[in-house]
Formats: C-alpha cells, structure tokens, sequence
C-alpha cells in the first residue's frame, strides 16, 4: 500500500502553471556544448512568452552542483543574454568559460528569463492543491521512528530527497550522531538569483513519536513544506530559498539544533524561517480548543480572541518573538490579503522572558541563535486529543482546506521574504575539466597584431624553455583556423610568430606542451 501511493506522490508533482493576466515566460530546450580547446561554451535554448514581453535573461555558472552560483562575475558572455532579448526559438549565448578551467568535472548553468512583471500572488496561491495535500500525507502517515517505525521514516526520507531533486533544488543530507543512531536533515536549496547568501527557510520535522501514525504530527507539517516547495521551485528569487526536513525533532529539537550549530553555510545570512508544528486539525465546535496556563496574563488580547470565538479550534496561530516583529508581521498581512478565510491569531514571546510552551518546535534554535522564525501551528495537544497517540490519524478532524490556507498564507509570505521573480529558470550541465599545470609560470608570451594597424596576428614570445610546443588558433565558434607545432625551446629573446589574415572578431589562441597549456584571447578589429 506504501510503495504504491509513493509512486503517486512521486508522479504528482509536475510543475502547474495557471492562467493568469500576465504570464510567465517559459524557457525549453536549454543546452550547453563546451570546447575546453578554446574555452568557448555555446548555449542554445528557447523562450516564449504570451505577451510577448521584452525579457532580461541571466545566466549562472556553478561549480558544486547547484549549491552557490559564484562565478557570474568572470565569465564574458555575448548574444541572446541581458535586456532587452525577444522571445523566440534558436536563441543562443557565447560564454568564455576560462575561468572555469580546472573548477572540476561536473559544472552546471542556470538561465533565467524574467519578463520584468510583477508576480500575481493570487494567482500563485491557486497554484495549491488540497488533493495534492490529501495524497501526500496518505503515504506520509505512519510510525517514522527511529527504532520502531525505522523502515517508514526512511521511505519518507527517500521520497523528500527525491522530491527535491526532481524539483532542480540542490539537495543533501545532513548527517549528525544521536543516541547510538544517525539523525538526518533533508535540506533542498534554491540559489538566489541577486543576494545568494540571504537565505529563506521553510521547514517542518518528518518524525514522529513511536506510537504514533504522525499525520498531524507533523505529517501535515511536512507535506505542507513540499506543496509550497513545488510551487515556489518553478520561480527563481533574489535571495535564496531552502526547504528542510528536521529529523529528530521529538528527541528535542535535535535536528534543527544540528542545522544552526553545523549546518548553515559560512558567510549566510537567514532572513527568515517558517517552522511548520501540526497545521492540520481543525474544529468549529465550541471548547474543542484550550489554552495553557497562565496564557490568558501573557497574551491578553489573544486570550480574548479565543474566548470571545467560544473557544473554538478554527484557527492557526502565529507564533512569533518581539525580537523579530517582523515575522509576525509578514505572515499577518499575508493571509488577510491572500487567504482572508483563515483566521489567524498571533502571540509573540517578550524579550528576556522565555515562555515553554513557544518552544516545543525547531523554531526555537534559531531564536536562541538571533534568527528571525516563527512557528505556525494548530495548537498541538491544546487542540488535538489525539496528539502523541496512535489515533492521529487522517480523521474527520484533519481539515484539508484549513491546511490548504495554511499552506496558501505561508507560501505567499516566504515569496515575498524571498523576492520571488515572475521568470522562467532552467538549469543544464556540461563537462568541466581539470586545470594542468600553467603554462604560463613558464613562458612569456603574448598575443598582438603585427604589423600595427594590419589585421595579421601573431604571438611574441620570450623566455620559453619548453620543447614541443603546439599553437592552434581558433574562431569565437570553435573551428580550428591555424596549427603550428615549435619543436625548439624558445630560450631568451622575442620570438614573432605570424599566423593567417583574419577577418574582424575574436579568436581564441591554445597553446599545449608538456610543461602546460593556456589560453589567450585576440580581437582583430
């Protein structure tokens, strides 16, 4: 029964794109094809948009697979690239790729296509999907243990990671040591297409007690972080977006406390985390929600709130710390502009004084860190009866719609965080290769035109001890124009080396030996 809604959820997520009054671009077709010979890579793809809207294409280069993006910067592009580029088929970009020579064998690019519009956040919030919701959580249900339900939380690890790799996401594990086991964070990241290094997190822990089927806890959780991460994985952002599954959380917050001490990358700034704790129960019934004790002397206003609704359990609450107002501010406005059915309530932990029951959850290790997060949550067991035991099941009382507005006001509130771009991106890999020895800790030489004022290039060489020296010229376009091999060392005075009568453009000099090889550039004008 597992293996077969496994392959449902795995076959449910192909991107979903709505109507809309503005449409986003979409890009197909992307390939790369690099020539290590003269460093040229040829990138051909196309772009469509229904409005036909001037686009402002970019393009990344990455060298660990997806995770930063770092070398923009330092490779020269031309053709079909920046603003403006009309959309059409055959498009194609010339990149010099020398500064990724020697980075490794596996490089990847990412091109993004941005039409300049602003994102339709209503439209993005039809994109959620109850059904979607509904299924997702049916496999997820059931013991995800440690030792008791081991084998059930492992096939939830597996569909996460693979979940998130078939969503482009760079994904990894976090391993860390707990209690003779090994606890392990799913973590699928998103590059930011401006500010890489500011990070937006959207989380949820995939375990559960050993007793316990788990869809509420924190089932409901962890599908609500995949829905929005197959919606929001079709859009590019500024800053960057990171999806986790904590494990371990019902041993004390151990995997997100793993993550802030070990996991956050150096030089990060987290702008922000939506912690996902139970987002599913829900009941109109008077009395079906209670509060902890000394609640109503804290938080008033939302004591109040509640007693005046009867006490009914038809609402989430926001989760926030005074210290990051902020948050609980973002996700206010979110879902009384987008998703008005869902009432929210908000409370927010005073400075300096730590209140327990806002710190059962994986928000609560980067509120000791200084980070910005809230927890969004239906109360747990002030609500669920069923909390911890083996009836938190899908019942009558997992309200599919109430998780759906969840899920609709936290998707729209990490968009906005995130600065969510109404563009296209793709993604390809080429070769790299691996960086020989220099030549040019070993020679002298440089490229020119000679005589001055012709169109005949040439090479001048001085100090060159190396034997076997092999010189091939190439076009911008990859094709061999001239090979010459000096089988002499070029030992201590200039050497002039003419090669043919080109015509204007550049043209791209390799140079091997046994010693090394380089690369120079030549514009004949």
């Amino acid at each position: 029964m597992k293996r077969h809604i496994l392959l449902l959820l795995l076959g449910s997520f192909a991107p979903l794109f709505l109507q809309a009054q503005n449409t986003v671009p979409v890009l197909s077709n992307l390939t790369a094809s690099v020539d290590w010979n003269t460093n040229i890579l040829i990138i051909q793809y196309d772009v469509s948009d229904t409005e036909n809207d001037p686009l402002e294409v970019t393009i990344d280069f990455s060298n660990n697979e997806g995770r930063t993006f770092e070398f923009s910067g330092q490779v020269p592009v031309s053709g079909d690239v920046g603003f403006p580029v009309m959309p059409g088929s055959n498009r194609s970009i010339t990149a010099d790729v020398s500064a990724l020579a020697g980075q490794g064998a596996a490089l990847r690019l990412r091109l993004v296509a941005d039409d300049r519009q602003p994102v339709d956040l209503h439209e993005l919030v039809s994109q959620v999907d109850s059904t979607l919701l509904h299924d997702n959580l049916t496999f997820v249900e059931g013991v995800r243990h440690r030792t008791t339900g081991l084998t059930h939380l492992n096939e939830v690890r597996d569909s996460m990671s693979t979940l998130f790799s078939s969503l482009n996401l760079h994904t990894e594990i976090q391993s860390f040591p707990y209690s003779g086991t090994t606890g392990k964070n799913i973590i699928g990241s998103l590059a930011g297409t401006v500010a890489a290094d500011t990070v937006v997190v959207v989380d949820a822990h995939y375990d559960s007690v050993s007793n316990a089927p788990g869809a509420d806890d924190n089932g409901s959780g962890t599908v609500g972080v995949w829905e929005i991460a197959r919606i929001l994985s079709q859009y590019p952002s500024r800053n960057t977006l990171r999806f986790i599954g904590f494990d371990l959380e019902e041993a004390g917050l151990q995997g997100s406390a793993a993550y802030v001490s070990s996991g956050m990358q150096a030089g990060e700034t987290i702008e922000g985390v939506f912690n996902f704790e139970m987002i599913g129960y829900y009941s109109d019934e008077p009395n079906s929600q209670e509060l902890p004790a000394g609640f109503n002397l804290l938080f008033p206003v939302a004591a109040n709130a509640v007693a005046a609704n009867q006490y009914r359990g038809d609402f989430i609450t926001n989760v926030g710390n005074d210290l990051f107002p902020q948050m609980t501010s973002l996700f206010e406005s979110s879902a009384n502009t987008y998703v008005p059915g869902l009432k929210v309530i908000t409370v927010s932990e005073p400075i300096g004084l730590p209140v327990l029951d806002l710190r059962r959850s994986d928000h609560t290790p980067f509120w000791v860190s200084g980070i910005p997060a809230i927890m969004i949550t239906d109360g747990a067991n002030f609500r669920n009866e069923c909390y911890h035991t083996p009836g938190d099941t899908l019942n009558e009382k997992l309200n599919f719609t109430f998780m759906s507005n969840v899920v609709k006001a936290t998707l729209v509130a990490a968009a906005r965080l995130a600065g969510i771009q109404h563009a296209a991106w793709a993604t390809v890999d080429f070769a790299g290769t691996v960086r020989t020895h220099d030549l040019q800790q070993t020679c002298q030489v440089a490229a020119g035109i000679y005589p001055p004022g012709s169109r005949q290039p040439a090479l001048f060489f001085g100090s060159c001890p190396v034997s076997g020296l092999q010189v091939e010229l190439f076009n911008a376009g990859g094709v061999l124009q001239f090979r010459e091999h000096i089988g002499q060392p070029l030992e201590t005075t200039w050497h002039t080396l003419a090669l043919p009568h080109l015509d204007a453009g550049l043209y791209f000099l390799r140079l091997q030996s046994t010693e090394g090889n380089q690369t120079l550039k030549v514009v004949v004008h």
